[in-house]
């Protein structure tokens, strides 16, 4: 019988314990030797689109955004779940929280991640298109901006570097399907 391990029984393949505060981006920081449950942080990520698909909404984060070195960077709708959360539930309530206009909207499943820094980061990925582009969408606090940003041209510099890691992978999951397609 398998028995499943504890969140502080999960280790991870890094070096040292580093003392984590949200005033430093998370990349700078040591690698860890071993993972407890508070470094590993599971999350939804919502890629709110447009009708034809080609733009994404990105909200900037204003002063108030709790995570001090991601304030004015721009991010996806995403939230942490909280343990037992059901990540399809917390997408959809993330668009909710975050968003006036968007509340209540399906999500579809679109990737499930995996990323290794200061912390361990699995991410799932849900996209819904906005079918009336009339509707009003404005931003929550924290938030200050909303804004729809076309996938090609993404402003890279302005997208805090966990989201920018999201839709990289997402980038290259599309690259290897396209490869994939072509081969076979």
């Amino acid at each position: 019988m398998h028995k499943s391990k504890k969140p502080d029984q999960i280790r991870a393949l890094h070096d040292q314990q580093p003392t984590v505060t949200d005033t430093m981006p998370r990349w700078t920081l040591p690698k860890r030797t071993r993972m407890d449950a508070e470094n590993l942080h599971v999350s939804s990520f919502v890629l709110l689109k447009n009708t034809e698909g080609d733009s994404i909404v990105l909200l900037r984060s204003g002063p108030k955004y709790p995570v001090q070195f991601k304030r004015g960077k721009l991010l996806l709708p995403a939230t942490i779940l909280n343990f037992g959360d059901s990540p399809r539930l917390v997408a959809k309530r993330v668009l909710g929280e975050q968003t006036n206009g968007a509340e209540n909207m399906k999500v579809d499943f679109v990737s499930m991640q995996s990323y290794f820094g200061a912390h361990w980061d699995i991410v799932f990925v849900y996209e819904t298109k906005i079918l009336d582009e009339a509707k009003s969408l404005s931003p929550k606090e924290p938030f200050t901006e909303l804004g729809f940003y076309k996938m090609s041209s993404l402003p890279r510099e302005q997208i805090a570097e966990d989201h920018l890691e999201v839709l990289d992978g997402l980038e290259e999951e599309a690259i290897d399907e396209r490869e994939q397609q072509e081969q076979g």
